[in-house]
């Protein structure tokens, strides 16, 4: 089937694809069997392509009876109405969906699945705003249905799955000890007033919380300041090497000399706070050491890919960036072209367009995976700092094109994954065209703080242009007799 061919359609692509798998067939000779799953039971309906129901919406329960039986109630349609074709349709939400239409697969049926945001904009589109029950969602799944409105999905086997699950657990921890550092750090200022404070050129005492030795030992030796000040240079440094965490005598004294500068707070207040310090450092460190178990896994499991030695060999994207890509796209050789991954993730522009009218500057869609949008984030982050073909091209959008920091991100991104889908196709490493690597050398040959100081200009005249603006506009509508105020 010719690219030509799937466009003539009025639904695109997705509608011509539904339209060839009904192609001959009358609305009586289609069946669909909607199933609204759930955590204990499964609510099931069977209808015909012209909207009437076989079998009222029943229930079933989680398990292989429940499964068995809803299967036996659809042949039993089969064979009262000999159809040609039976579709199989639910919503992707959850975590319970997945073993039922496994199974189906793998009984050899036709499994479909609606978009839950399709299913709750049908409700509405049936005047049914503010309204929802299991029996709504299975008629609103049914029309989508009809409507060829649903999507075939082919669910991840193999390394991908296996990719994927570890991919999403990694991203849901990494937010858990995010939050428990912030619950660190907000202990460790009630305990050590100032410690991480820069004001008035103040240094702190540690450079990095998370990655020194000596800034852990303090959070395990559980001393409190006023304790820390009174122990000799050469008992204080025994502490921390019984803690696991050995100092130098001069750090113990830059330690001591940080805590003489403290406002300090008494010890009876301090002892609970010391306490769950020490216990959310040990969970800290739990977490830390499983996440990095979890990572050492994906990284060898990616290495089963076939494309996976290419994309590791982008400067600025490592084997965990490449293990989580890999878990939220699957296999890349399943796209078309990189702006399908891309459209994806969510992270392409909305569109407003009437006549000659198109809007500009509209904020990202966010309809795809947020799994994908994160990890594309990060690495169009990576490339920007540490590969010069992407850092450089970054430059650009933002000193030639004006383009905010963000925007210019999200377009690294989408150039990144158009990069990589590029290689993973052509079975070719990253060799990116020199002619404009240089050019953009050239043209970004000044220092940062010469950029710094261009960037500042620029905010400066929006600005300026701003207020003008106002200025004019309040003066078109000024009373007379009164002032103007830009504020009012």
């Amino acid at each position: 089937m010719t690219e030509q061919r799937l466009k003539k359609h009025v639904k695109g692509r997705k509608g011509e694809k539904f339209r060839q798998k009904i192609k001959g067939l009358q609305p009586r000779e289609i069946v669909g069997v909607a199933i609204d799953v759930s955590k204990s039971f499964h609510r099931v309906m069977i209808f015909n392509f012209e909207g009437e129901v076989s079998r009222e919406p029943f229930e079933v329960d989680v398990f292989e009876k429940g499964y068995r039986e809803f299967i036996g109630e659809a042949d039993r349609v089969v064979k009262e109405f000999e159809p040609k074709k039976t579709f199989w349709v639910m919503e992707p939400t959850g975590a319970y969906y997945e073993n039922v239409s496994r199974h189906l697969k793998g009984d050899g049926e036709e499994v479909m699945f609606a978009n839950p945001a399709q299913v709750a904009s049908n409700r509405d589109q049936m005047m049914l705003h503010g309204l929802k029950s299991d029996d709504i969602d299975l008629g609103a799944m049914a029309d989508l249905l009809i409507r060829g409105e649903c999507y075939s999905y082919n669910l991840e086997e193999g390394v991908y799955l296996e990719l994927k699950e570890k991919t999403w657990w990694r991203e849901k921890k990494l937010k858990i000890q995010t939050r428990l550092k912030n619950q660190i750090r907000a202990r460790l200022d009630k305990i050590f007033p100032g410690l991480t404070s820069e004001y008035g050129g103040n240094k702190p005492l540690f450079s990095d919380l998370w990655e020194q030795s000596s800034a852990r030992g303090l959070m395990k030796v559980g001393l409190t300041p006023r304790q820390i000040l009174d122990l000799p240079t050469m008992s204080l440094k025994k502490r921390f090497k019984d803690a696991g965490y050995p100092i130098t005598t001069d750090c113990a004294k830059k330690i001591k000399g940080y805590m003489g500068k403290m406002l300090l707070p008494k010890d009876k207040v301090l002892n609970p706070e010391i306490e769950l310090l020490r216990r959310d450092v040990k969970l800290l460190e739990t977490l830390e050491a499983e996440i990095a178990e979890v990572e050492d896994e994906m990284v060898k499991g990616v290495k089963e890919t076939p494309w996976s030695h290419l994309l590791g060999k982008i400067k600025g994207i490592g084997d965990i960036m490449v293990a989580s890509f890999a878990g939220a796209v699957g296999d890349i050789t399943g796209f078309k072209c990189g702006s399908q991954i891309f459209r994806k993730s969510g992270l392409d522009s909305k569109r407003k367009q009437s006549g000659e009218y198109e809007a500009k500057g509209l904020p990202i869609r966010r309809m795809g995976s947020k799994f994908l949008r994160c990890i594309l984030y990060k690495m169009a982050d990576s490339v920007i700092k540490h590969n010069p073909y992407f850092g450089l091209y970054y430059e650009y959008l933002v000193e030639k094109r004006n383009k905010l920091s963000k925007k210019a991100q999200i377009a690294v991104s989408n150039k990144l994954v158009r990069v990589m889908f590029a290689m993973v196709r052509a079975r070719a490493e990253f060799n990116p065209p020199t002619a404009k690597i240089e050019y953009l050398e050239v043209l970004f040959s000044r220092t940062k703080h010469e950029r710094k100081e261009r960037r500042e200009e620029r905010k400066r005249r929006r600005e300026k242009a701003h207020l003008d603006s106002s200025i004019s506009l309040a003066s078109r509508h000024r009373v007379p007799g009164k002032a103007v105020s830009l504020h009012s």
